[in-house]
């Protein structure tokens, strides 16, 4: 069984299993249950000592912004899964969707559900950033905690002492006793006693989590009044000075989703000028809406795709081993596994390693991959990412450099729509990638750069290469934004650009001003002209 009531929507082996390997990766041991000389470790954890889910109450930001995705769905606060006892963000999120205010606020208004929703993950991000900074601080603890369990009788008799002064000063406000274990190692013969020595650990691991728990609710009541007032202020006042200054509201989620969820109206009033440029300039509507292009626009073109594929297992051979690996087959388990699955103690991690495909398992040569039979119409062309590389020399400083960054809060929002991956190459004579479509303060950090230097491409296409060259950007848009007074790369990274793009990488130029072809033209599906 699981020890404590700590995940009541999961089932106690997945529970169980779960704790283990979170526990010995973020503690740095080894957990093989099997092992004999890993019992009193197991021991140790199955008294909640060091315990992770213990530790930290809060689940992963996933749980968070899921409940917020369906409350901003339907308007109704999630009623399944219930908080932990001692998950104050969970509890506080549900108090902000249980005000009739927010949950009409979301209903009715677009923008007012979109203000919400940022404005609550910039709370979560905050409370989440301070848990992340309070584990690595409490990790000291933790290990202490484990290696006094490990503490031979000898070396009880000469560090009890001052250990226990060590914990009493610490944690005495918090319910750890110290004179009850003071009377009990003073006594003969009770440093020996194992069970004494574990019940002080436990207690002091127990008062640890009760300091964790103040601090966590000290910093939600820090912050959650004044993240309340200043939610409920900008649902009100954003829509009214959105209409007053005559906005559109695709021009307000470009420079809102710059903003982090803070308002603030100078700050909005700079950004919204940029992306005015959008108007004034068509040309980055039109670059934008190709790098946006779906796959196959028309539908016209169809292809037939076998996705996937299987493994033919043929076990009538045995003796064609190759080696080990991870699968869900119970006939070539290794006799580990097997041991696992007849030992009633162990029995709930096997299951679990069943259903997760990841029994150790012996691998045949007769293991063929084959083509799945599920065969569907797909587009002809997939849809990949967006890679935007941006000229950062001296030329481009001034109107060049705003219209470029115009042109990326377009693509941004793009992206986001799209759930398409992002990736900013900053280029002069250096070249800076940074992955943005997540991560705004790194595109505000892009948007500072300033313009100088001297170009060289040769620096850029090795960080376009390297993208490319990953699985997942496959089927890449990629964009140079540039006056195109860009010496010509090598010739063999001239050959390898066009091998991308016989294998279906797109790219687009966005030149900037006029000036002489210096031979890239060929190398591009379409460079489109802004001039200024």
């Amino acid at each position: 069984m699981a020890p404590g009531n700590i995940l009541p929507d999961e089932d106690d082996a997945l529970h169980w299993v779960r704790t283990m390997n979170v526990y010995a990766k973020e503690n740095g041991v080894t957990w093989e249950p099997n092992e004999e000389n890993d019992k009193k470790l197991e021991a140790t954890i199955r008294k909640e000592i060091g315990n992770p889910y213990k530790a930290h109450y809060f689940r992963e930001p996933k749980h968070y912004v899921n409940i917020l995705d369906e409350f901003v769905r339907t308007g109704q606060v999630p009623d399944h899964a219930a908080p932990w006892d001692d998950d104050y963000l969970e509890k506080y999120l549900r108090e902000v969707m249980g005000d009739p205010f927010v949950a009409y606020s979301v209903l009715s208004n677009e923008i007012k559900s979109r203000v919400f929703y940022d404005n609550m993950l910039a709370f979560i991000k905050q409370i989440v950033t301070r848990e992340d900074f309070r584990k690595t601080c409490a990790q000291g603890q933790t290990q202490k905690m484990r290696q006094a369990m490990q503490w031979s009788e000898r070396k009880r008799r000469t560090g009890w002492n001052r250990l226990l002064s060590e914990i009493s000063e610490e944690y005495e406000e918090f319910g750890f006793d110290e004179r009850y274990y003071r009377d009990k190692f003073e006594g003969e013969g009770e440093l020996a006693d194992e069970d004494t020595w574990k019940s002080m650990i436990e207690d002091w691991s127990k008062a640890f989590d009760r300091k964790q728990q103040q601090l966590r609710q000290r910093d939600i009541d820090e912050i959650k009044d004044n993240n309340s007032n200043i939610l409920k202020r900008n649902i009100e006042d954003i829509p009214e000075y959105l209409q007053k200054k005559g906005v559109e509201k695709e021009m307000f989620y470009q420079v809102w989703g710059l903003m982090g969820g803070q308002w603030n109206s100078l700050i909005f009033d700079q950004h919204l000028r940029i992306a005015k440029l959008q108007k004034q300039y068509p040309q980055l509507e039109q670059i934008a809406n190709k790098m946006g292009r779906l796959a196959d626009d028309e539908a016209t073109q169809r292809m037939p795709v076998a996705i996937g594929g299987n493994m033919k297992m043929e076990h009538a051979a045995k003796s064609d081993i190759l080696g080990v690996t991870l699968s869900q087959d119970i006939h070539s388990m290794l006799p580990l596994e097997l041991a696992q699955c007849s030992d009633e103690a162990l029995y709930d991690v096997f299951l679990y390693k069943y259903a997760t495909n990841s029994l150790q398992t012996f691998q045949h040569k007769s293991e063929l991959l084959k083509p799945s039979r599920n065969v569907a119409p797909r587009p002809a062309r997939l849809q990949g990412p967006m890679i935007v590389c941006v000229d950062r020399s001296g030329s481009m400083a001034g109107l060049p450099e705003r219209l470029v960054n115009s042109l990326i809060m377009r693509l941004l929002l793009l992206a986001e729509r799209q759930k398409r991956d992002l990736y900013l190459i900053s280029f002069s004579v250096n070249a800076t990638p940074i992955e943005v479509r997540n991560n705004r303060t790194a595109v505000l950090d892009f948007f500072r750069q300033e313009s100088a230097g001297d170009t060289n491409a040769t620096k850029m296409l090795q960080q376009v290469f390297t993208l490319l060259a990953e699985g997942r950007y496959v089927s890449a848009d990629v964009l140079w934004c540039t006056d195109f007074r860009i010496p010509l790369s090598s010739a063999a990274q001239r050959k390898e650009l066009l091998n991308y793009r016989r294998q279906g990488t797109r790219l687009y130029g966005l030149k900037i001003g006029k000036a002489f072809d210096l031979g890239w033209a060929e190398y591009f599906d379409e460079i489109v002209e802004v001039t200024i």
